[in-house]
């Protein structure tokens, strides 16, 4: 017998699976970042008696970007913080289907909300800046909130479209 090949993924799903990539590189890569970030800031102020005055506030800044795009990746991936001890004792089958996809469309009006009040935040802080580094504005920063928002509803979606990704799912 012949192995008979796999079906191409439809080109939004292979996009979701891209960009679900990006997001676990990027908070990945922060995270390795913020460990030095900190472990330097531990050295400058211990050993060298004179702190860091940047590594603080940036594994700060890091942190936002690595808790909203990695909570996008935990979504997509089933494996968010949930509370399913309504959603447990239903039955296999509609209900419990029912249920998920309720839960689905609360996270895209979730996402909706951050994309939309992310994006006023953004605004109202564009001008400011950081006191220890002038060169970075707070609206920057903070671009993580719609950007993820918009990541997330992609992930929304893609789920309400196609049901949840088989092979990334996780269970906690």
């Amino acid at each position: 017998m012949a192995d008979t090949p796999e079906p191409e993924l439809p080109l939004f799903i292979r996009a979701m699976d891209r960009l679900y990539q990006a997001c676990l590189v990027v908070s990945g890569t922060i995270m390795v970042l913020i460990s030095f970030f900190v472990a330097w800031g531990v050295y400058t102020r211990y050993v060298l008696n004179q702190g860091s005055f940047w590594a603080e506030p940036v594994s700060i800044m890091l942190v936002i970007q690595m808790t909203f795009f990695g909570a996008a990746a935990c979504y997509r991936a089933n494996a968010h913080i949930s509370i399913d001890v309504l959603v447990r004792p239903l039955p296999e089958g509609s209900a419990r289907w029912l249920a998920d996809r309720f839960v689905d469309v609360l996270v895209g009006v979730l996402a909706i909300a951050m994309i939309w009040w992310g994006w006023g935040l953004v605004r109202t802080t564009w001008l400011q800046v950081y006191p220890e580094l002038q060169q970075i504005r707070v609206g920057i920063v903070y671009l993580a909130l719609p950007l993820s928002g918009i990541v997330t509803l992609l992930f929304v979606i893609e789920r309400l479209l196609y049901g949840p990704r088989a092979g990334i799912e996780t269970d906690y």
